[in-house]
């Protein structure tokens, strides 16, 4: 087993990185100095967007995907 030590210039960027860490399945343990907590960065933004999302809401408004497809096939082909 290897230990890094990582030194980063802001606490934001301190909480992307472990963010980034913890992600990762071969990184066994992430110690911090400063404890993380949960505000208004980008990845919290995205992610409660994400998450609010219905799976199957996404593209509802379309009854049928392969005419819909063709039709967005046929709008680059005549550029």
């Amino acid at each position: 087993m290897t230990t890094l030590r990582i030194t980063v210039n802001n606490r934001k960027n301190a909480q992307l990185l472990t963010k980034l860490l913890k992600s990762m399945v071969f990184v066994k343990k992430v110690e911090e100095d400063l404890p993380i907590t949960e505000g208004t960065d980008q990845f919290v933004m995205l992610k409660s967007i994400f998450d609010a999302i219905k799976p199957d809401s996404i593209f509802s408004n379309i009854p049928n995907p392969v005419e819909w497809q063709k039709k967005i096939r046929d709008e680059w082909e005549t550029r």
